[in-house]
Order: structure tokens, then C-alpha cells, then sequence
């Protein structure tokens, strides 16, 4: 559990799954909806962003060229 988010949402859906407030099949469907809350925006994220660390240098900055190595 990476976030506030998963730990609420699995923990509350717990809670409703013991108490007979919800069955077992609207259990699954809530922790895998809390799961996919988190899941899909980390791979979208993923998708369209690169870190800054990993973006290629600009042709003409000599100093960050320097300081990149390749490794064979």
C-alpha cells in the first residue's frame, strides 16, 4: 500500500466486508476499483513523462556532455 488513498480505501472496504454492510462480491469490486485508482494514473504518468535525469542533453551544452559516459 503506496498511498493514504489504498490504505482507506481497502481498510474501509474491510470494515464493510465484517459488518455485512456490503458481500463479498462488492468487496472484490472495491479494492480492485481503489487498486486501479492508483494503478492507471502511475501508468499514465509513466507514459507521458520522463524525468528530467533521463532526458537527453542538448547537443550544444560541452558540459553536460562531459559528465555523460558510456558504459560498454
Amino acid at each position: 500500500m503506496m498511498s493514504t488513498g489504498l490504505i482507506f480505501g481497502t481498510i474501509s472496504a474491510l470494515f464493510g466486508l465484517s459488518h455485512g454492510i456490503i458481500t463479498p462480491e462488492q468487496y472484490s469490486h472495491l479494492v480492485a476499483t481503489v487498486i486501479g485508482s492508483a494503478v492507471i494514473p502511475t501508468l499514465i504518468a509513466n507514459a507521458y513523462f520522463m524525468p528530467r535525469h533521463l532526458r537527453p542533453t542538448d547537443v550544444g551544452d560541452t558540459e553536460a556532455m562531459s559528465e555523460v559516459r558510456v558504459h560498454r
